[in-house]
């Protein structure tokens, strides 16, 4: 009887205030007018709305809106469930206009009552014309370009990814320059990047913590109950970090093949060749280095003059890096590479950005005969991260670059410790697995032929050490 009771007096509460849904808010009272029938229906609407029964929660929710907005913030995040879940079954379009405007009225009420949600809410307001008004392309565009503008990195990757879709409409439908897809571009690729960069910087601190608590358990100065229970906590850290920044990337991929397909070398060296020869200003020289680099136009002049000048006007350690690649691959000059990676790798915070100019320097070192600074700057990679398996790539490359100076009692003895290496790159690290398992074959095609070794009076399967700078043993095959 009494569970009879309670359900109807929230039946007419909820009558009550649907009726009055047309008034004014009144948003001086935190409860509204009416305390008891605020609360009630708060209560009974998340109560099914949990159950995602979302056409039960509808009234009680309209209730709350309309009587009593600032008792919870709730209303907020799950109004537009209500409403989109509403939307998708409903078939009368009078209806459907009006769930509509209780959607776009509700982000109204929300950036009134809560100012600072601004910049989110805009671009929910985006998100929402898009997909329910895709005729109002520009106003979509609109709300997305100011959310993104106050947002910067805090931008959902929903937002930066539907802003980009309708800039592309945006530039077909109303026949506009290809500056508008590049500024569409520059504007998410930015916000995307230092997401990117956070999301890996996370990552990163995480995983060095599991790389020194393994260290501790291997030395023995930890106990395995202690081990395990910080293991797993690392661990689920580090799964959500990478979680977070897999999806970053693939929404950052996304992005990259739609812009290729408005932005192609050709017509980038068409907007920016006439562009760089009258304004050199900082912003223009960081768009032909981000978008030649995306259409993969580095080896073009205006690609090099813009690093060169950006180094110039505004060193940074990506402007360091920049200038080592275009001395390593298109001047060929090494010496003066390695000086501009070095400053790169001292100026970088990821460890990923670190670890690829250690990877560009050890190239350098390479081409230069320096085969130990090589390997030296290889191991430099795995004090960073134990798994990258290029520093053993690297390592293996220098060994077999040195053939010719490292003299051995076995012709080619080298290609044996250089497959150890290979073969311990496919094993810690899957990514590169391909290219390592390249690699060994080559190296084991030329180890050195049974006889060559057996009138020197060693066996396969014996140990061999190798001197000259390489120094290591390996095993006779």
């Amino acid at each position: 009887m009494k569970s009879h009771f309670k359900t109807l007096t929230v039946m007419i509460v909820c009558a009550f205030a649907s009726a009055n849904f047309a008034a004014a808010q009144d948003l001086t009272k935190k409860y509204g007018a009416d305390s008891i029938a605020c609360i009630t229906n708060a209560s009974l609407y998340r109560e099914v709305f949990k159950q995602r029964n979302y056409k039960e929660a509808y009234t009680p929710w309209k209730a709350v809106v309309t009587d009593c907005p600032m008792s919870t913030k709730f209303i907020f995040a799950d109004g537009p469930v209500i409403l989109d879940a509403l939307l998708k079954d409903e078939k009368d379009e009078t209806m459907r206009e009006q769930y509509l405007k209780e959607l776009f009225d509700l982000f109204d009420l929300r950036i009134k009552i809560y100012p600072e949600d601004e910049p989110y809410t805009l671009g929910r307001i985006g998100v929402y014309t898009a997909k329910y008004r895709p005729k109002e392309y520009k106003k979509a565009y609109e709300y997305l370009g100011k959310s993104i503008d106050l947002s910067g990195e805090q931008s959902s990757p929903q937002v930066l990814d539907i802003f980009f879709q309708i800039a592309e409409v945006y530039m077909i439908n109303d026949k506009l320059s290809a500056d508008t897809i590049i500024d569409a571009y520059d504007k998410v690729s930015e916000a995307m990047e230092l997401m990117i960069d956070k999301a890996e910087l996370q990552l990163e601190a995480v995983m060095r913590e599991i790389y020194k608590l393994n260290e501790l358990f291997e030395e023995n100065a930890i106990n395995q109950d202690d081990y395990n229970a910080t293991y797993e906590d690392r661990r689920k850290d580090s799964a959500q970090f990478a979680n977070e920044l897999i999806q970053l990337q693939n929404v950052g991929n996304n992005l990259d093949v739609r812009f290729a397909k408005h932005a192609n070398c050709e017509m980038l060296q068409q907007i920016y060749g006439k562009k760089i020869e009258t304004n050199k200003d900082e912003r223009t020289l960081r768009q032909i280095i981000k978008f030649f680099q995306k259409a993969k136009c580095t080896e073009n002049d205006i690609f090099a003059m813009a690093v060169e000048e950006l180094h110039k006007i505004s060193p940074t350690a990506s402007t360091a890096f920049y200038m080592g690649v275009l001395y390593s691959t298109k001047k060929k000059q090494y010496k003066e590479a390695l000086d501009y990676f070095k400053e790169a790798a001292d100026l970088y915070e990821k460890e990923s950005d670190m670890i690829n100019a250690y990877i560009m320097m050890a190239d350098c070192y390479i081409k230069l005969g320096q085969y130990s600074a090589a390997r030296d700057i290889a191991n430099k990679i795995l004090r960073l991260n134990p798994n990258k398996g290029i520093a053993y790539i690297l390592i293996g490359d220098a060994y077999i670059a040195s053939l010719s100076s490292c003299n051995t009692d076995v012709s080619g003895a080298i290609y044996w410790a250089a497959a150890d290496k290979y073969a311990k790159a496919k094993a810690v690290d899957v990514s590169i697995a391909d290219d390592a398992q390249k690699k060994l074959n080559t190296a084991s095609a030329r180890f050195p032929k049974i006889e060559s070794y057996f009138v020197l009076g060693y066996e396969k399967g014996q140990t061999y050490k190798i001197e000259c700078w390489i120094q290591e043993t390996t095993t006779i095959r």
